[in-house]
């Protein structure tokens, strides 16, 4: 059973004064990104040759710690350098070995052999974050008791694909949307890998990709961070998607004659602004579901505003937790109050998504304890 974190609705904050916003290009985040991206522009040699001189600092050139040290870089290469082939991830590894190399140096100068041992833990947890878990989908199933629906209701929500090329993610997300034939599915934004934003091959593929999930089951979507779903890359998705956009707008569904109101506002990440945009799109006595890309709505929700369901994605879960401790980081407004899985705040659900795949740019390109994921959602009734 899925544990349900209750929000304390005095814990919201005011943005008006707040210049830079998560999920926008220039915040802080961003610009480590793209600095991050940088380090995969250095040719080859001398990105190797700066790592061996490097190590040899960090190990105040103390042969065995050097040599150690360098030894790990170069298997961090190799099993990063794997994932284009395993179809895991397809961007440049140098931005990955050089974060890894940071971490490791960390360790070096522990005596021997508790240094080789901590070296070869680092080397288990990169297969295990960089291969192992970004290949496993999760399939979270909710049961839940939706008001004013009577009939059985099964849909799914996915969320932040960002798709450089179809790879084996994809693969398995078309087998569970094929096995699991939802009434509908619904997808809350962050098409494109931050790599590909403008790449043509990388459009035409997700428009492949969601017009064949499309076919299986009608998917509902709106649009993600105004960052990574560029205003002219989403006019060229939406024209050419079989599914339907939400864009400030809402659709009533049909089944089995009960009517399901589906909200989607797009994201700006200004949630106070973004807000009066809901209001207008409510239906009274129907089961309201809200598509917002960031959880960060939830807290401009008033009582009166009756929502059932809000569903979000943005925070990738942190992509990266600890036991006990959570996510490292989040890209929330709210920092690590908003993580992942199910929230609760007046008489809303808020659902965030640990998403499908990953960041892009010189974002870390690893999962850990924080596996993608896809919610299924059913009618208890």
């Amino acid at each position: 059973m899925i544990k349900i974190r209750v929000l304390n609705p005095e814990d919201k904050k005011s943005f008006i004064k707040r210049i830079k916003f998560p999920g926008e290009e220039g915040n802080p985040f961003d610009r480590i990104l793209r600095l991050l991206e940088n380090i995969n522009q250095i040719p080859t040699f001398l990105f190797f040759t700066l790592i061996i001189l490097t190590a040899g600092v960090f190990s105040l050139f103390n042969i065995e710690n050097w040599l150690l040290l360098v030894l790990f870089s170069l298997t961090d290469s190799l099993l990063v350098g794997l994932l284009p082939k395993l179809k895991i991830s397809f961007g440049s590894y140098k931005s990955q070995v050089f974060l890894l190399f940071i971490l490791r140096a960390l360790f070096v100068w522990f005596s021997f052999p508790i240094n080789l041992i901590f070296q070869i833990i680092g080397s288990l947890f990169v297969f295990y974050g960089f291969i192992k878990e970004p290949s496993d989908i999760k399939i979270s199933t909710i049961y839940h008791n939706f008001p004013n629906v009577s009939s059985t209701l099964n849909f799914l929500h996915i969320s932040d694909i960002h798709l450089e090329q179809p790879g084996i993610r994809e693969i398995k997300l078309i087998q569970i949307v094929e096995s699991r034939k939802p009434d509908f599915i619904l997808y809350t934004g962050d098409f494109l890998n931050l790599s590909n934003i403008r790449n043509q091959a990388s459009i035409e593929n997700i428009i492949g990709f969601f017009n064949q999930i499309h076919s299986i089951s009608p998917v509902y979507y709106v649009s993600g961070s105004p960052a990574v779903d560029v205003e002219d890359t989403i006019k060229i998705i939406e024209k050419n998607l079989n599914p339907i956009r939400l864009n400030n707008s809402n659709i009533l569904l049909n089944l089995e004659g009960n009517l399901i109101n589906i909200i989607g506002i797009t994201c700006t990440h200004h949630p106070h602004l973004d807000m009066k945009h809901l209001p207008p799109l409510l239906q009274e006595g129907l089961l309201n579901i809200l598509l917002y890309h960031s959880p960060d709505l939830i807290y401009e929700l008033s009582v009166e505003e009756r929502v059932d369901l809000i569903l979000s994605g943005h925070t990738h879960g942190g992509q990266v937790r600890l036991p006990i401790i959570g996510a490292i980081f989040t890209g929330s407004l709210y920092g690590r109050k908003l993580q992942k899985g199910l929230y609760q705040i007046h008489n809303t659900l808020l659902y965030i998504s640990r998403g499908i795949g990953l960041e892009g740019l010189g974002a870390p390109r690893v999962r850990f304890l924080c596996s993608p994921e896809i919610i299924e959602w059913k009618n208890n009734s």
